[in-house]
């Protein structure tokens, strides 16, 4: 068999699939899936000669799912700079800007404050009188006095970014499930975390992409419960406490212990009527939770 037979056998029987090269520039700049900006480590298809770019791993699968003509559609108006999420300014095109996660939410509801420093002077809360505590669209932050609030109201943005790092590097440890919250599709691709973290209103979300950030965001309350659930069956069977993180009786001793997850963390009661305490100073009994936990060796912060 020559040479040419035996590509076009690989060819049509599915063995060989083209890839675009690194140096590759992907032909379009919003992810055909999501309409999201696409990420340089997501990786590109090649179609037809032509690099295609995504927002992450994820929408490929879905990409190679479409028929030719609708491939061929989208890589027409990605060369015009037309691709969905696009918009025009001029004569030019450009993405969308995406809107920041604290600015715009359909939930109600104030998530506590679960770091235990300031952001603005690293100080610890409580180190110079009771922390002074602020809402921003829904999402609470503590400062140590009130010149630091004149400093993170000065840039926000730079500041909340700062919060969701730490916020994500200590509540990723408590995360509960290796699968995307909104599809169920897996958070790894070959062992590689291809994550799309989101911290909404002081807690951690995993997602698979941009498109499922939409879809969370469009009814964070149903997602929210889901996650509560889930940390709180992988928690449960193990608790590490047998009494009340506010009370201290006996759990059990006024009927079935109340439960509430915060930051990650399942917390349980002996009645509800302790759990306004925690809400007013959940880091107090964070600190409780993570102390019990980490002497059974587990949940264990990074060094």
């Amino acid at each position: 068999m020559n040479r040419l037979c035996l590509i076009t056998v690989l060819v049509i029987g599915g063995l060989f699939t083209p890839t675009a090269s690194a140096d590759d520039k992907p032909v379009n700049a919003m992810c055909p899936i999501s309409k999201e900006p696409i990420a340089a480590t997501a990786g590109t298809v090649d179609h037809k000669g032509q690099a295609v770019g995504f927002c992450c791993p994820a929408c490929i699968r879905m990409f190679k799912a479409w028929d030719e003509p609708r491939r061929d559609k989208f890589v027409a108006l990605a060369k015009r700079g037309e691709e969905p999420g696009r918009r025009t300014s001029g004569r030019r095109s450009r993405p969308a800007e995406s809107q920041p996660a604290s600015t715009k939410s359909a939930a109600k509801l104030t998530f506590a404050y679960p770091l235990d420093i300031c952001i603005i002077s690293g100080a610890k809360l409580a180190s110079k009188g009771d922390p002074i505590v602020r809402e921003y669209d829904g999402r609470e932050v503590r400062f140590c006095c009130g010149g630091c609030i004149r400093r993170f109201e000065a840039d926000p943005a730079t500041h909340f970014k700062k919060i969701d790092e730490l916020i994500i590097k200590d509540q990723l440890r408590y995360y509960p499930t290796r699968q995307c919250l909104v599809t169920g599709e897996p958070l790894f691709e070959g062992g590689k975390d291809t994550t799309n973290n989101v911290v909404y209103k002081n807690r951690l979300v995993r997602l698979c992409c941009r498109m499922c950030e939409r879809k969370f965001k469009a009814d964070p309350d149903k997602y929210l419960a889901m996650l509560d659930k889930a940390a709180a069956d992988a928690q449960r069977k193990g608790y590490p406490l047998d009494t009340c993180l506010v009370a201290g009786g006996s759990l059990g001793s006024m009927g079935s212990p109340t439960e509430m997850v915060v930051a990650g963390r399942l917390m349980r009661f002996c009645c509800a009527g302790c759990e306004p305490k925690v809400k007013k100073d959940p880091v107090k009994y964070l600190a409780i939770v993570d102390k019990a936990w980490q002497k059974r060796g587990k949940f264990k912060p990074e060094r």
